[in-house]
Parts: C-alpha cells; sequence; structure tokens
C-alpha cells in the first residue's frame, strides 16, 4: 500500500481517500491498519494507481495547508467563557454562510473548509439553545461537503454527530441515507431515510450503484482559467483593499496562492506589504527570476488573478469596487487617524483580550482574526464615528482603502500603518510577529528552480545557451 501510494501521495483526491478510511476507523473503534486492508479501499487505490501512472491525475489538486488542519483536534465544550459567545456565534454563522456560498458555486472543498472553521470557533461554546442548532447546522452541511468530495465515511461521520445533537433532526437522517447509500450499505440507508420521513426508492433502481472507478472531473472542466490578455492591464491597476481583501482573506489570498506556487517561500505579509496586483506581481516574478517576458508576466498574473477569484468567490473585475474618490487623506491626516487607532489598540484592556483571543484560536492566524473582528470594531466604532464614516465593516474599509491609498505615497504613513496593525494584533509579542512576519528563508539561488516548476518548462531552453550544461537532445 504504501508504495501504491508514495508517487501520487501529492494529490487532495488520494489523501481524501485515505483521511476517509481513517475517519471510519475512528468510528467504528478499529486500527487503521484494519481499514487499508479493507478490499474496497484497496481497489480504489488500485484504480487510483493506474490514473497516475497514465497521466491522469496530473491536472488534480496538491494539497493545501487547510487540509492537515482538519486534522487538529476541537476545543473541549464548555470551556468558553459565557460573555463570549454571542460573538462566536456570529462568526460561526459567517463562516456557514461562506460555506454554502462556495457550495453552491459547487467549490465543496472550499465549502468543507468554511464548515469545519465554523465548528472549530464554536467548539468551547456550552451545549444548547443557538449553539447546539448552529452546531448542527454545521455537521449537516459539512456532510453534504464530503459527500461531493467522495468522503462517504467522514459524510458518516458528520451525519451521526449531528444526530447526536437532535434525534429527531430529520435533514440529519437524510444526510446520513445519503452516505449510508455511498457507502453501498442500502438496507441502513433505506432505514435512515424512512427516519428522514422520505420513502426508499423502488427495489429495482436502489441496488443500482455508479461504476467503483473514482470520479475525477472531465478534464475540459477542469482546465485552468487564464486571465484575458485584453485585461491585464485594468487587472493590476487594482488595489487589494479596494476590491475586498481585508485581513482574513489576505490569509486566504496568500494560502491560494502558495498553492499554485507550492515551493516558493510567501509570508502572510505580502499583501500588506504590496497593496496593489501590481506590486505583488513584480514580488513573484522576481522570485523566479522572470522580472521581464510579456509570456511569464501574463502567466503570473493569471496565477494572482485565480487565487483571488477563490479567496473572495468571485472575479474581481467583475464587481464593483470602492471609489478611490470616496476618501483622501493628507499624510498629517492620515497620520493623527493612524495614532488614534494605535492608542486604542495598545490599550491594556485590548492587549489582554487580543491574547485571549490568540489562544483561544489556537494561535491560528485567521481563526485569531475572525474572533478580534468584534473587539476591534468596540475601539474602531468611535473614530469611525468621528471620520463621518459608517460605524460597521464597510466603514472601516472605507477608511483602509483611504489610508492605504495614502501610505502608497507617503513611505512614513506606510510605516505608521505597519506599526498600527502590529499594534491591533497584539504588539511586538502578538500575533503579528507570530504569523504575519514569519519571512520564509529565501535564497536568489532557488529562483530558476522556481521558475522551471512554474513554467513546467526548462528555463535555459533545449540548446542551453550560454551555459556550461549539456544540450538537451
Amino acid at each position: 500500500m504504501r508504495t501504491k501510494l508514495a508517487p501520487m501521495w501529492k494529490y487532495c483526491f488520494v489523501q481524501w481517500h485515505i483521511y476517509d478510511a481513517g475517519v471510519e476507523a475512528t468510528e467504528k473503534g478499529v486500527p487503521v491498519a484494519v481499514m487499508l486492508r479493507d478490499p474496497d479501499l484497496r481497489a480504489d487505490v488500485e484504480t487510483l494507481r493506474v490514473l497516475c501512472d497514465s497521466g491522469d491525475l496530473d491536472s488534480a489538486s496538491t494539497s493545501e495547508e487547510w487540509m492537515w488542519k482538519l486534522l487538529d483536534p476541537l476545543p473541549e465544550q464548555g470551556t468558553l467563557p459565557s460573555d463570549e459567545v454571542a460573538k462566536l456565534v456570529q462568526d460561526g454563522k459567517e463562516e456557514r454562510h461562506l460555506g454554502v456560498v462556495a457550495f453552491n458555486e459547487e467549490r465543496y472543498d472550499k465549502a468543507l473548509w468554511h464548515f469545519w472553521q465554523g465548528q472549530k470557533l464554536i467548539a468551547a461554546a456550552p451545549t444548547g439553545g443557538p449553539v447546539a442548532k448552529l452546531r448542527g447546522e454545521l455537521l449537516k452541511n459539512r456532510s453534504a461537503a464530503a459527500l461531493k468530495l467522495g468522503l462517504p465515511r467522514g459524510a458518516l461521520s458528520a451525519a451521526n454527530a449531528a444526530l447526536g445533537i437532535n434525534q429527531g433532526d430529520e435533514k440529519a437522517w437524510f444526510r446520513k441515507s445519503c452516505a449510508l447509500q455511498a457507502l453501498n450499505r442500502q438496507g441502513e440507508a433505506n432505514q435512515a431515510l424512512a427516519r428522514a420521513g422520505l420513502s426508499p426508492p423502488p427495489a429495482k433502481t436502489a441496488v443500482k450503484r455508479t461504476t467503483k472507478t473514482p470520479a475525477l472531473a472531465d478534464k475540459k472542466t477542469t482546465k485552468v482559467k487564464e486571465l484575458d490578455p485584453a485585461l491585464s492591464s485594468l487587472f493590476e491597476d487594482l488595489v487589494f483593499i479596494e476590491i475586498g481583501v481585508d485581513s482574513v482573506l489576505a490569509v486566504d489570498l496568500v494560502r491560494h496562492l502558495q498553492a499554485e506556487l507550492p515551493d516558493t517561500p510567501l509570508s502572510l505579509s505580502l499583501i500588506y506589504d504590496y497593496p496593489t496586483v501590481r506590486e505583488t506581481i513584480n514580488v513573484l516574478m522576481g522570485k523566479i527570476n522572470a522580472k521581464k517576458g510579456d509570456y511569464l508576466r501574463r502567466r503570473m498574473a493569471s496565477t494572482v488573478w485565480r487565487a483571488l477569484c477563490d479567496a473572495l468567490g468571485k472575479d474581481p473585475l467583475k464587481q464593483q469596487r470602492l471609489k478611490r474618490s470616496r476618501q483622501l487623506y493628507t499624510e498629517i491626516q492620515a497620520m493623527d487617524i493612524l495614532s488614534d487607532l494605535q492608542k486604542a489598540y495598545e490599550s491594556p484592556g485590548f492587549v489582554k483580550a487580543a491574547s485571549e483571543i490568540a489562544k483561544q484560536s489556537a494561535y491560528d492566524q485567521r481563526s485569531f482574526l475572525m474572533n478580534l473582528r468584534s473587539k476591534a470594531m468596540e475601539v474602531q466604532r468611535p473614530i469611525l464615528r468621528r471620520l463621518g464614516l459608517a460605524t460597521d465593516a464597510q466603514g472601516l474599509r472605507d477608511l483602509e482603502a483611504a489610508l492605504v491609498n495614502t501610505a502608497r505615497q507617503a513611505p512614513s504613513v506606510q510605516e505608521k500603518l505597519r506599526m498600527v496593525r502590529m499594534a491591533q494584533q497584539g504588539g511586538e509579542n502578538g500575533m503579528w510577529t507570530i504569523n504575519v512576519e514569519q519571512n520564509p528563508w529565501w535564497s536568489d539561488s532557488n529562483s530558476m528552480q522556481l521558475r522551471a516548476v512554474f513554467t513546467k518548462s526548462d528555463p535555459f531552453g533545449a540548446a542551453h545557451i550560454n551555459t556550461n550544461a549539456v544540450p538537451v537532445k
């Protein structure tokens, strides 16, 4: 089994099969080694091996960091202070909404991530009340997403967990029925369907099964989308904050970029340091020693565009962005506003709250930012009101967009903005230092290798001109 899996372990589709088997082993209380000897699983692995050998997996996605976070244990229920429950329930509902949007767009992996993230946010909340209802909804949605990804065991586990909250939940019984049917446990599936208040299908169709071959998306539908060259200039003019890339989406964007540039070290400060698409493309081009050349720039622009589409859930060129004329600040005005924000973030109460939220979020950057939002808004609201801006997330985005545009022209404002962001995330010893400024090791000697990986070709050409290497024949 290990020998068969090794050459194709980098693909998400392969890892999900083994993860799915591990979930069933945990549920049944048997060793994982027993599940790995399951005939159906071995047949799936053999089919995947054949697909890999024939090159049919080349278009499949490789694993991303968030997949490994699915294995993180959830906090113990009831350990969250009662005064923080309402805030986390609201954050959990937002993750559920984002997951539903992704599911409707058939981006089932992103949907699964959002539903799991919502569970993680409210995991420490006490049982009962609105928390139990939200927890059940997230589990049912997670079951549906898992089934779409070909993970019937994970879908069954999530459905059973939802039934553990409410045995009378008909939708949870329906999710369980779908998972059991995918596992070819038709008798149990019919029983679960009856508990859902539905009638099982006729016998002649109930035994009908689809082929055992794992379903891979058609190559025509999974063809990588490229940015229209005619839109390149317009795309590079975009400012991230003006199209809705806030601190949370900045984390998502870097992770999506990392998925397409797996060996290129990227810092979470990338979007903060280079607030426009053009600047970011320039930096990424430098990483692969490709500062010139229209072809490579178009390729890199398409990479950033796809990452933005995945992070935003829509094409950034097809949405209404903030008007730059909404608010403009002089350098002195911007410095005064940033000083007020920094003073608010450095207050003892806020610093203590940020530290507690970091611990509750297990020092995960995205979870921390989600949980910090409501607490930060408490100190941001008076400043927004004084500036005549809306005292909500939209007003905050308008303010940040104006400050970013001023910072692009004034280095002192740019440095002050960095200090304010650090203060907001706990100061010098806070999450900014732990996660955002954790710049990966980098050497320019890797650039040509990364360029070869990016273009999937020999960067020196077949003749190896101006090198001492042997020409490729």
